[in-house]
């Protein structure tokens, strides 16, 4: 009988050894290496950074020169372009009485315990240096930059003076770095109107009273030319003999519907398909009562503050009605009609601005970002998305300007 062949072990009666352990494996092999955002090349760490809110660049800033040295270049935000980043900031104008400085602020987002905490100003550095027009001027924005044209009001000791200027200065809000424009052919001051309008800036008024009914009223800066001309025949908005007029004569302008409309105590539109300005007479009243007001235009829709209730205008029948749904804003109280009131279009929303007076010592400066629906075409309806005490300063602020920035 044959036998089967069995195993050494088996035979020797022996525990079998033990299984031998694999080799463990380099740890590079099977753990993710972390990786600081700090550690990635310039050319990824800009594309991750482009994609951020312009919001949050002050705090970005701060982590290191690296960071400060990327967000204060060009090529950050020829990138964010490129991405189709590009978003509407906020931009505030402040002058004071007895103070020929004039300051600007933007809208950052705060962070507390890397969570947002809310909104305030930053203020935005600006060189007496740079800065030839140091009284309150009229201000519009183009693109990535604000145009500051012309002087404005200065008072000292309880006295009033028009300041006269030609001058231009040009903050551009990527780098907040300030230029100089080529001068206006005519001085003004900050009771101008400056528009933004195919492709120019118009601005009108502001002048001394011998140029109110002349051909020099109004000018218009083209931005490709880089230069200043009058070119059309002056549009009549002041009717009144200069002895009759409420002095100093501000103008007013803004664009609806692919027109370009400027009042005084008359109004005149500009048709480009014309190239001349129309006098508007009796039509479009109550347009010209809303331009008066705390006012902008959003998706071609004129919205304005009319004595504590926001409106809008209805062109087709030439009316005011009022914007429905806005509730939880604070009550202005009764200097709500007396205090500084601003109105911007930020990328779609409406922006409201204006100032609490606490006293003699102080005044705060509140926001409110409101959201905008139409709802058939005769109602349009808002609702409040936040609002917040952004700033405190002095009580004799007399220019609270606001404009939305491209960057």
């Amino acid at each position: 009988m044959s036998s089967k062949a069995r195993s050494p072990t088996a035979t020797s009666g022996e525990d079998p050894p033990p299984n031998k352990k694999p080799k463990p494996s380099s740890p590079t092999a099977t753990e993710p290496t972390s990786i600081s955002i700090s550690s990635l090349p310039d050319d990824l760490l800009l594309n991750c950074l482009a994609r951020v809110s312009r919001q949050h660049y002050h705090i970005l800033s701060r982590v290191s020169k690296r960071f400060r040295s990327i967000i204060a270049s060009p090529e950050l935000y020829a990138t964010r372009s490129r991405m189709n980043r590009t978003e509407k900031c906020l931009y505030l104008y402040l002058s004071f009485r007895c103070d020929s400085r004039t300051f600007l602020y933007t809208l950052i987002r705060n962070v507390a315990n890397n969570e947002p905490s809310g909104y305030s100003l930053a203020m935005i550095p600006s060189p007496d240096s740079s800065l030839p027009a140091q009284s309150s001027s009229t201000i519009v924005a183009v693109g990535s930059d604000i145009y500051k044209i012309g002087g404005g009001f200065n008072s000292k000791c309880k006295f009033w003076k028009r300041y006269y200027s030609s001058s231009v200065s040009v903050l551009d809000c990527r780098t907040h770095t300030w230029r100089q424009a080529p001068s206006m052919g005519l001085e003004r001051d900050s009771s101008s109107t400056a528009t933004l309008f195919d492709g120019k800036i118009y601005v009108g008024g502001g002048c001394d009273d011998r140029y109110v009914s002349t051909l020099r009223f109004m000018e218009v800066f083209d931005l490709e030319t880089q230069t200043w001309g009058f070119g059309m025949r002056n549009p009549c908005v002041f009717r009144w003999s200069e002895e009759d007029r409420v002095k100093p004569f501000v103008a007013k302008s803004l664009v609806l519907e692919g027109k370009l409309y400027i009042f005084g105590d008359d109004g005149s539109v500009y048709n480009p398909e014309d190239n001349r300005w129309w006098d508007l007479g009796w039509a479009n009243s109550r347009m010209r009562w809303a331009a008066k007001e705390c006012h902008c235009v959003i998706d071609d829709v004129l919205y304005f503050w009319d004595k504590g209730v926001f409106k809008w205008y209805d062109f087709k029948t030439d009316s005011s009605k009022e914007l429905n749904g806005i509730e939880g804003l604070p009550d202005l109280g009764s200097n709500g009609e007396k205090c500084k009131k601003a109105m911007v279009d930020l990328g779609g929303k409406m922006v409201f601005l204006w100032n609490e007076d606490l006293g003699y010592e102080e005044c705060r400066i509140w926001c409110a970002e409101i959201t905008l629906e139409r709802r058939g075409e005769d109602e349009i309806w808002g609702k409040v998305e936040w609002f917040d005490s952004l700033l405190r300063t002095h009580p004799s602020c007399s220019v609270l300007d606001v404009v939305s920035v491209s960057v």
